[in-house]
């Protein structure tokens, strides 16, 4: 797995329980995201160009450890399966300080065609970089 994200957690990020919400464990797992897909060669500019287009069409969330004000956290994030046209991987944030894992989120997304708003195959060089990030744990 490889570091995606890092950051703090925030006392605007805490809930009326004292810790930080479902909001801001999906904010720090949404940054990880964009800093993945960019590792994989879909970066900002190609995704602006139109020449590709992605879809989020599944997301499985476990909440682990609760986080508060304070705390520093980073993501780790690895590819647990590469077809054709779908890709899945898994974010684990976790506590900097104490490496306890809080959160691993499960997400799958889909490859689509701009124009006809389609599935479509990843482009060679993204298949090839996820693949050298697979992940050897069972999903």
């Amino acid at each position: 797995m490889i570091e995606t994200a890092r950051g703090t957690v925030h006392e605007w990020q805490r809930d009326h329980m004292g810790h930080i919400n479902v909001r801001a464990y999906m904010e720090f797992l949404e940054e990880a995201c964009w800093q993945f897909y960019a590792m994989l060669g879909m970066t900002p500019s190609l995704l602006r160009s139109g020449a590709l287009n992605l879809a989020a069409v599944q997301q499985n969330i476990s909440y682990r450890k609760e986080l508060y004000p304070g705390d520093t956290v980073a993501v780790r994030t690895g590819v647990l399966e590469m077809r054709e046209k779908v890709l899945r991987f898994r974010h684990e944030l976790f506590n900097t300080e104490t490496g306890d894992v809080c959160s691993i989120c499960d997400f799958t997304v889909v490859c689509l065609d701009p124009e006809t708003r389609k599935s479509r195959p990843f482009p060679p060089e993204v298949a090839a970089r996820a693949g050298e990030l697979a992940w050897p744990v069972a999903p």
